[in-house]
């Protein structure tokens, strides 16, 4: 349940809320008796579903408490507050990387030192066997003294171990950062998942914006696992080759090919540092990024072959490359002097008629491949162009085409009833009391009739827009289940996700289930 100010869990007093996320929500309080702030990160409310969700998270929080580093949030106690768990850590007046990227960019030495101070901490939670598994700016804590914090240490640990539908519908970490094994949902990660993560954070450092970025969530995640990383020099011109090869290295799509330890791919950063001579960094380099990236994804889709692993069953055909034509020899230029007299006429026994042929059958075989290569072309560039249409073409489209079909029916319909109340009057005025011929006419075309009038409501009648919207529900399902995977394949709770602005994945209840919740909490 949400906290309110001045609200006593134990012995804290809550002061306000900090922040919320997609598995905790964070408040500053203050411990009167030993008389300091502290932050306390109370998880949400779906792990009480789980039995054996306390004892877990009792050992993981003593395991992530001994972790005792100038650079690593201290964790001071956890408990539980209305069957709620939740963390109390160290107090750290300061703000987040992820605020200070979107206040402008950081130099290239307070680069060196958050890469520095980030890859220490890193390194020694690695040695006493605690992987962070969330590593982002918004978990990067920099503080009036330029002191720079890791938080929230082995909370994706935590949130994994238990069995309540959170831990098991949702794909823990973030997408931005997330590594391609994590993404896969391997249980065996290690060390090296927070290298890839820790990578991430520093190409968004260097280059300006993070590699892979989508509209959901689930297309981020398949780009960690498939795509190749877009080169830090054709997003940015200003990296050298030194650094270039650092991110390439720490963002290795198979783990044995990244850096052994976060402090040897500190130590890698620094060094390519000093051996490019690289100074500063452009404080434009996020939009210099963001318009090459754009740029890059475009030629990525427009492309018609795949970069990178994909996966099993997907096919591309790429035609050879054709060999160059030699040029023909260069003729020898005939000179007449005045006054010359020509002693060889002409006969048509000279004539070499087979060689004749071959070069008119070779003339038509080319220019019947130069006709192909044109009309080919022209089909690429009507595809092209329908496909780069703006939705509001699209619309316009759409709209004249009803408009179009609607008229042609009212034609229809117009015609109809013009040709059988002809033939109906003269029946009437000629032949009155005789069989009814017209209706041979009209009882088949009205069949007719009504199926064109049916075909037109079908398209454009008051369900249509109802089956469209089934349609995209029923497409954007089948999306889910094939990035998710297991994730949804046992669905035990009817819920939504959104990406938050810190890039989390972030659980979102409807209302009737969220009231059942509360009265379920009462």
């Amino acid at each position: 349940m949400p906290l309110h100010e001045g609200q006593a869990i134990g012995p804290y007093q809550i002061i306000n809320q900090l922040g919320q996320g997609g598995m905790a929500t964070v408040y500053k309080a203050y411990h009167a008796r030993l008389d300091r702030y502290v932050a306390i990160k109370v998880m949400h409310k779906a792990f009480k579903d789980d039995s054996n969700f306390q004892a877990r998270f009792q050992r993981e929080a003593q395991i992530v408490a001994r972790l005792e580093h100038a650079n690593i949030v201290t964790v001071y106690d956890y408990n539980e507050y209305d069957g709620e768990p939740y963390l109390v850590m160290k107090y750290v007046e300061g703000k987040t990387l992820k605020r200070i990227l979107n206040e402008g960019a950081p130099s290239l030495r307070e680069v060196l030192h958050i890469v520095s101070s980030v890859g220490d901490a890193l390194d020694y939670a690695h040695q006493h066997g605690v992987l962070h598994r969330d590593v982002k700016p918004s978990n990067i804590i920099v503080d009036a003294n330029d002191s720079v914090y890791l938080t929230d240490f082995g909370l994706a640990r935590i949130a994994g171990a238990g069995e309540s539908t959170m831990s098991q519908d949702m794909i823990l970490g973030t997408p931005q950062y997330i590594s391609p094994e994590q993404a896969k949902g391997l249980g065996n990660v290690d060390s090296r998942t927070d290298i890839y993560s820790f990578g991430i954070v520093l190409y968004e450092l260097v280059v300006g914006r993070v590699p892979f970025n989508a509209d959901t969530p689930f297309a981020v995640v398949h780009d960690h696992i498939y795509s190749r990383l877009p080169l830090p020099s054709a997003a940015n011109p200003e990296i050298p080759p030194e650094v270039e090869r650092v991110l390439l290295k720490a963002l290795a799509k198979n783990p044995d090919d990244r850096y052994s330890s976060a402090k040897e791919m500190a130590d890698a950063f620094r060094a390519a540092v000093v051996e490019s001579g690289l100074q500063t960094l452009s404080a434009e380099r996020s939009q210099i990024a963001e318009a090459s990236l754009a740029k890059l994804r475009s030629e990525m889709d427009n492309s018609p072959t795949v970069i990178g692993d994909e996966p099993t069953g997907i096919q591309v055909s790429v035609s050879p490359p054709r060999p160059p034509v030699p040029p023909a020899p260069p003729r020898a230029p005939i000179v007449m002097k005045k006054g010359a007299k020509v002693e060889h006429e002409f006969d048509i026994g000279d004539l070499d008629l087979g060689e004749w042929k071959q070069k008119l059958g070779s003339g038509a075989k080319q220019g019947v491949g130069i006709i192909g290569e044109i009309v080919t072309s022209v089909q690429e560039a009507i595809k092209e162009r329908e496909e780069n249409i703006t939705p509001e073409e699209k619309i316009r489209r759409k709209i004249k085409k009803r408009q179009e079909e609607r008229q042609g029916f009212i034609i229809h319909l117009v015609i109809y009833l013009g040709i059988n109340l002809m033939f109906w009057a003269m029946w009437l005025t000629n032949s009155s009391g005789d069989f009814p011929w017209p209706a041979f006419i009209s009882i088949p075309w009205g069949v007719g009739m009504l199926a064109h009038w049916m075909e037109y409501n079908n398209k454009y009648g008051p369900g249509a827009e109802r089956r469209e919207r089934e349609i995209e529900m029923e497409v954007e399902r089948e999306m889910r289940r094939q990035y998710e995977g297991d994730y949804l394949a046992k669905p035990k709770r009817d819920h939504r996700v959104r990406l938050t602005e810190d890039g989390e994945l972030e659980e979102i209840w409807d209302e009737a289930d969220d009231l059942e919740q509360k009265r379920g909490g009462r």
